[in-house]
């Protein structure tokens, strides 16, 4: 059976297993041939036949196996620093939300809001950074690397959506038209800008240095 997965990308351990599992589907095939009256050679040709073609269930194991390494990868890359930073985004929002004083929203001191923004970009360009810094350290690539920091915005994009499917449904209720219409249109673009704009520009602010350097280091290597 060996030389029939000589192709099988796999390490000793997984192949040991593949090829037990094999051999217990062409046993059992072989032990039914022989109950049903089969002489030894028609048995085992029986039971060979449930394998038409090795080159192919190799191929199909390999690329079996690379798809669940490749997810094994993402997850690890991507999945869990990235999810790790949306949950202190989602954490840092419900703090901030329950902690701030109702009265201080409508403060109409123009700096008392430039400060509060300033913190918020401030968070999540460490976000970022940290999201990008701990793919790169997993083996990240850039990409990763940048879906990994940047995922916090999947929060925003589902906050963003319900805001705007609201907004647009209460309009469309009172039957807002013209100047009316807008106004409304003006306020999603200012949730956007807010929600949207300003803190995925903090995420990738703090992922570019750790891209970069990673970059450099390949180029350095490489002159070596």
């Amino acid at each position: 059976m060996r030389p029939h997965l000589a192709s099988l990308r796999v390490d000793e351990r997984r192949r040991l297993e593949i090829e037990a599992e094999l051999a217990a589907h062409l046993e059992d095939a072989y032990n039914g041939a022989v109950r049903r009256g089969c002489s030894d050679a028609e048995a085992v040709a029986s039971a060979m036949e449930r394998v038409p073609d090795w080159g192919a269930l190799a191929v199909a194991v390999n690329q079996a196996t690379d798809e669940r390494a490749m997810m094994t990868r993402h997850a690890r890359t991507v999945l869990l620093p990235g999810t790790t930073m949306l949950v202190a985004a989602a954490a840092g929002m419900a703090v901030t939300l329950s902690a701030t004083p109702a009265d201080r929203w409508a403060d109409p001191r123009w700096y008392v809001h430039a400060i509060a923004a300033g913190l918020a970009l401030l968070f999540y360009l460490v976000l970022g950074a940290i999201g990008a810094a701990w793919s790169r350290h997993v083996g990240g690539s850039p990409g990763e690397r940048l879906a990994a920091g940047a995922f916090p915005l999947v929060l925003h994009v589902a906050v963003v959506g319900l805001g705007v499917g609201e907004d647009m449904l209460f309009a469309l209720s009172r039957g807002a038209t013209g100047q009316h219409l807008g106004i409304h249109l003006a306020s999603i673009s200012r949730m956007i800008l807010i929600m949207l704009v300003a803190p995925g520009t903090a995420l990738l602010l703090g992922v570019l240095p750790f891209a970069r350097l990673r970059r450099q280091a390949s180029v350095q290597s490489g002159h070596r």
